[in-house]
C-alpha cells in the first residue's frame, strides 16, 4: 500500500510540475506579445506624427522583445511565425530608415499588429 501512495504522489507531483512549466512558456508568449503590441502601438503614434526620431528609438525594440520568446511561437504557430517575421524585419528597417515613410511604414507596423493580436487570440 505504502509503494502505491508513492508511485501516485510521484505522478501526481510530475503532473503537476508539467503543467507548471506550460503556463510559464504560455505566460512568457503572452507577456511577449502584449510587450510588442505596446510598442507597435508607440510606433503608430510616432509614424502618424512624422516624429521620426521616436520611430528609430521605437522600432528597434521590437527585435528584442519578439527574440524573447519566438522560439516558442516556432515550436507552437509555425504559421504565426513566419506571418510575424514577415512583416517584423521590415517594419523594423522602416523605422530606422533616414527618411521616414510613413504610408510604407505605417502599412508594415498594421501588419505586424494584425498578426501579433492573430497570435494572441490563438494563445488564449
Amino acid at each position: 500500500m505504502k509503494k502505491l501512495t508513492s508511485t501516485v504522489l510521484a505522478i501526481v507531483l510530475g503532473g503537476s510540475l508539467l503543467l507548471a512549466g506550460c503556463s510559464s512558456t504560455d505566460s512568457k508568449v503572452s507577456d511577449g506579445i502584449n510587450q510588442m503590441l505596446d510598442t507597435t502601438e508607440q510606433l503608430s503614434k510616432a509614424i502618424e506624427s512624422g516624429d521620426q526620431a521616436k520611430a528609430k528609438e521605437v522600432g528597434p525594440k521590437l527585435e528584442d522583445q519578439w527574440s524573447s520568446f519566438e522560439d516558442d511561437v516556432k515550436k507552437d504557430n509555425q504559421d504565426l511565425y513566419e506571418k510575424i517575421e514577415k512583416y517584423l524585419d521590415p517594419t523594423i528597417a522602416g523605422s530606422e530608415a533616414d527618411t521616414l515613410d510613413k504610408k510604407a511604414l505605417s502599412t508594415l507596423n498594421n501588419q505586424l499588429t494584425d498578426a501579433l493580436k492573430e497570435l494572441k487570440d490563438k494563445t488564449k
